[in-house]
């Protein structure tokens, strides 16, 4: 079956750039930030490294990520990196929130996009 090949390839891809020890058992609810630590700038390094290793678009249009992942007006993929009193205070005050973004998530949105690549060449 093709999308458990793209399952395994994205288990390499993702055990490899972030150097998880081969015992972590990565399952499609596992969680980046709660699960793994991946957030901030190394999340959208992580997301930079899937799209370039599946040869794929996953902000392809001015919505950037909102609409591959269903994003709201201030939700989040990722905290940013660093946690001090400025970040403490920025946080406290603002209205945005950060989605409990997991394997399976991103999982599902290469494959969407693999499929729209795989059509749009098929049909080229």
């Amino acid at each position: 079956m093709e999308s458990e090949h793209i399952w395994r390839q994205w288990l390499g891809l993702h055990s490899e750039w972030a150097r998880i020890p081969a015992k972590l058992q990565i399952t499609h609810e596992t969680q980046f930030e709660r699960d793994l630590g991946i957030t901030g700038d190394d999340g959208s390094e992580l997301l930079e490294a899937a799209q370039k290793r599946f040869q794929i678009n996953l902000a392809p249009d001015e919505t950037g990520y909102r609409r591959t992942f269903g994003l709201g007006p201030n939700e989040y993929l990722f905290n940013s990196e660093g946690f001090g009193l400025g970040t403490a205070t920025i946080t406290l005050f603002s209205n945005h929130s950060v989605r409990a973004f997991t394997v399976g998530e991103l999982y599902r949105a290469l494959v969407k996009a693999q499929e729209a690549n795989t059509r749009q060449t098929g049909s080229a």
